[in-house]
């Protein structure tokens, strides 16, 4: 069974070879979006993700401190929308909620994003 990134491992495969990938990174030259090529699939990444953000309360002080920060440095209010791609479990978003401003997450892990509700 082949392990992947985030993946907890058995005790069978601990003495076994680790999978590992090329780290090429392409840039484009009009915008500098980097990006990585396609190694694993998103369905093997990120069908049972392990981690939680909210489990970390250090986390989670830091994403309160930064809600702080962004909603008057840029004029946030109900009229806006914060969207976050790999949310995980709302960790950040809650804070801007909090205040009334509309959130979106967008997360790819199947469980966490049903544990989120």
């Amino acid at each position: 069974m082949p392990r992947f990134p985030n993946a907890f491992l058995t005790r069978d495969q601990l003495s076994k070879m680790e999978p590992f990938y090329p780290l090429e990174a392409y840039v484009c030259d009009s915008c500098f979006l980097v990006q990585l090529d396609e190694f694993e699939t998103p369905q093997n990444i990120f069908r049972d993700y392990p981690y939680f953000s909210s489990f970390s309360d250090s986390w989670l002080r830091h994403a309160k401190t930064y809600a702080d920060r962004m909603v008057p440095r840029l004029g946030l209010d109900h009229k806006s929308l914060v969207l976050e791609i790999a949310s995980n479990d709302g960790y950040l978003l809650q804070y801007f909620q909090h205040r009334g401003i509309p959130v979106l997450g967008v997360e790819p892990a199947e469980n966490v994003a049903q544990a989120r509700g």
